[in-house]
């Protein structure tokens, strides 16, 4: 156990070693099997972490993410931007129009291919997710106010889910 004032290093080293023995060299081949690298699989688990509220969904929201990138659209996922226009004070933002149109490499609605990396440090679940997503038609979700989503499989079901949540 690491105790809080331990040198940097050492917290380095730990955290490494951690990702060493809980990222499995199989983890490793399912990228590969996906056509991924692990930093794809990562940033892709990242952008999980962030969005999935309710552990149940980790594997749908994946899904979503997965069937995008494989029709190469926009991933549009607001946590890209939140990191994107976060600072020190206020880390996960709330987004405004106008911070959907702000040109950047983490933006995600103009940009229509991962973010250079990840956006947070991704639980074990949502790698697992990341690397075996639910097989579903969706492409698009919105958040229902109670930390689920609701998903849709077509634009117009999306703009009805939007209106009913939002």
């Amino acid at each position: 156990k690491l105790r809080m004032d331990a040198p940097p290093d050492d917290v380095m080293e730990r955290l490494v070693a951690t990702f060493e023995e809980r990222v499995t060299p199989d983890m490793i081949a399912q990228a590969d099997a996906r056509g991924m690298t692990l930093h794809q699989i990562m940033t892709v688990a990242s952008i999980i972490e962030r969005e999935a509220a309710v552990a149940t969904e980790r594997g749908t929201i994946s899904s979503v993410y997965h069937n995008r990138l494989e029709r190469g659209m926009p991933l549009q996922a607001d946590p890209t931007i939140q990191y994107q226009l976060g600072t020190e004070a206020d880390w996960w933002p709330e987004l405004t129009a106008a911070d959907v149109q702000r040109n950047g490499v983490y933006n995600t609605y103009l940009n229509p291919s991962l973010p250079p990396g990840p956006i947070c440090n991704p639980s074990l679940a949502s790698i697992e997710a990341a690397l075996s997503p639910e097989q579903t038609p969706y492409l698009y979700f919105v958040a229902t106010g109670d930390g689920t989503h609701a998903f849709a499989e077509t634009l117009e079901e999306h703009e009805r889910n939007v209106d009913q949540y939002q």
